[in-house]
């Protein structure tokens, strides 16, 4: 038996040693899109050493051509895992400007259109959000946790608006992505991984209201969190 904790040593250096190869390939022309494969690659490594097995359910029913805002619950470090085992096209993350600053895995996720973001500084949280709008707006998919940190795992924890500013300003669908599983495999307390299933629910993708004020982001935010309730069997409690 492997032990939960060597398991969290082993995905550290793993995931490392990933980041490293993304950027001695990237210094040396690679493009982004190179990047992006060797994030799959990841994935997918990482899940099987982990002895994880991602079931995904949904992607079918998605237009994964057209750009989207996705909107998943977070309860893990394993979610960030799940989705990119599960999702058929590239996407950057809404996260902390503070991981930018970590060797190689910051470099990784600007590769990937990941989005820094300081909610301590409000106005330029909001030119951030405009930026990554933009971006959407031009084909590229984003993904977001609108809770914005991890929950206990037992709910679907309170939304943060920024995201939902994103997307009014980019006028694209938020898909929801319910996330099952990962709490129990790596708990908040970080107390090592543990291997199981992961199961990834995608429901359909919920078109942009006609509102762009308080309202329309208000009805927006009731309906991600309904169906988020129901995609990752969990209730809605702040």
């Amino acid at each position: 038996m492997i032990s939960p904790m060597f398991r969290l040593g082993w995905a550290a250096t793993y995931t490392i040693g990933m980041c490293q190869k993304a950027m001695w390939e990237k210094a040396f022309g690679a493009a982004d899109e190179r990047v992006r494969d060797l994030t799959k690659q990841w994935a997918v490594g990482l899940a099987d050493r982990m002895q994880i097995e991602v079931k995904c359910y949904g992607m079918d029913d998605v237009d994964w051509s057209q750009p989207c805002v996705v909107m998943a619950n977070h309860q893990s470090y394993l979610d960030v895992l799940a989705l990119y085992r599960a999702l058929p096209r590239p996407f950057g993350i809404v996260a902390k400007k503070p991981l930018f600053s970590v060797p190689f895995f910051g470099g990784v996720m600007r590769s990937l259109g990941c989005v820094p973001v300081d909610r301590k500084k409000r106005a330029e949280a909001l030119d951030v959000v405009q930026g990554a709008a933009a971006k959407v707006r031009d084909g590229s998919t984003i993904a977001v946790f609108p809770e914005g940190t991890r929950s206990r795992g037992d709910r679907i924890g309170r939304f943060k608006k920024g995201p939902f500013y994103l997307a009014q300003m980019a006028r694209v669908p938020a898909v929801p992505v319910g996330i099952r599983g990962t709490a129990a495999l790596m708990p908040r307390s970080n107390s090592g991984i543990r291997p199981g299933v992961i199961e990834v629910y995608a429901g359909k993708a919920i078109p942009p209201t006609e509102s762009t004020g308080a309202s329309g982001r208000t009805e927006l935010m009731a309906r991600v969190r309904s169906e988020l309730s129901r995609l990752a069997d969990l209730p809605a409690a702040d």
